[in-house]
């Protein structure tokens, strides 16, 4: 646990209020996928977001927000499945006003709700976004990326806002058509992709590693193999969504969100041990890494 972070922290001021913090709006959750969202939004609030609401599908409502007394939910139209109904996308763009930060993915499915969710995540260019898990496969199901000089119909966002993803390989294998087995195969890819669609790629892995347009790759120092585990990946998608927020670039968030993640994945080894830890072990641990971040 030696690693230093990627960049500090500034010291919050005195005065400070809920609204210095970011407003960060979460969207994901299905039935029996609920555990997804809860835990991706409390993360938010662990590592510092001053407001955070957990929008999901109206059945899975009362179970996102008995997680944790601090989330706010918002419920969206769902189908009889308890998933995404083709409505949602258009309530979710009135509501988000004011937001600071979206991040999306965790327990939505892939089904015509959630890639019409996608599809106008795509178009908010003025908000910073993170997506990941099925928000990735959606992607993939519409076509995105268009990246090694191809010309597709797929959405083009080089110049579309601040957006972050975050596949992991077998994700990425999806979005790119680069085999999960071919690890530096996929580092180029991910470097092509960040920079043609000028975005930040964070491709998780043992280890991460972060790519953006005109920088060089960022390889992460903490973490563990422990941390393989349901949920991991939710819990870091709420920390970079927080970052985000809290008015963080792009780059500097997906750096600092992947160490603070893999830190306090490794501050709950020590009492979990590596086989035993689980997400909800990762989350409990957030606090602690955040201030090593803030202070180191």
């Amino acid at each position: 646990m030696t690693s230093h972070p990627p960049l500090r922290l500034d010291p919050r001021p005195n005065d400070a209020h809920k609204g210095l913090f970011g407003r960060v709006f979460l969207v994901g959750g299905s039935r029996g996928m609920t555990g997804s969202i809860a835990m991706s939004s409390l993360a938010a609030l662990r590592v510092g977001a001053g407001l955070v609401t957990a929008a999901v599908p109206d059945r899975c409502l009362e179970t996102v927000a008995a997680y944790h007394p601090c989330l706010m939910t918002r419920p969206m139209s769902d189908d009889e499945a308890g998933r995404f109904s083709l409505e949602a996308a258009e309530e979710l763009v009135s509501f988000i006003a004011g937001a600071t930060a979206i991040a999306a993915g965790p327990g939505m499915t892939v089904d015509p709700g959630s890639l019409r969710i996608v599809e106008r995540l795509l178009g908010l260019k003025s908000i910073p976004r993170v997506l990941d898990a099925d928000a990735l496969n959606a992607l993939a199901e519409l076509g995105w990326p268009a990246f090694k000089g191809k010309e597709t119909e797929s959405p083009r966002i080089s110049d579309d806002g601040p957006l972050v993803v975050t596949p992991h390989p077998g994700e990425f294998e999806r979005l790119s058509g680069v085999s999960s087995r071919d690890r530096n195969g996929q580092i180029e890819a991910a470097q092509q992709m960040a920079d043609f669609h000028g975005v930040v790629v964070v491709l998780k892995g043992g280890p991460t590693v972060v790519t953006a347009p005109q920088q060089e790759i960022w390889t992460n120092e903490t973490g563990n193999p422990g941390m393989a585990t349901a949920g991991s990946g939710d819990v870091l998608t709420g920390v970079i969504g927080s970052l985000l927020g809290q008015g963080l670039s792009p780059w500097d968030a997906a750096r600092l969100g992947v160490w603070v993640h893999g830190l306090a994945g490794d501050l709950a080894s020590v009492h979990r041990s590596q086989p035993g830890l689980v997400a909800a072990d990762i989350l409990e641990a957030l606090p602690e890494a955040i201030a090593r971040a803030a202070t180191a």
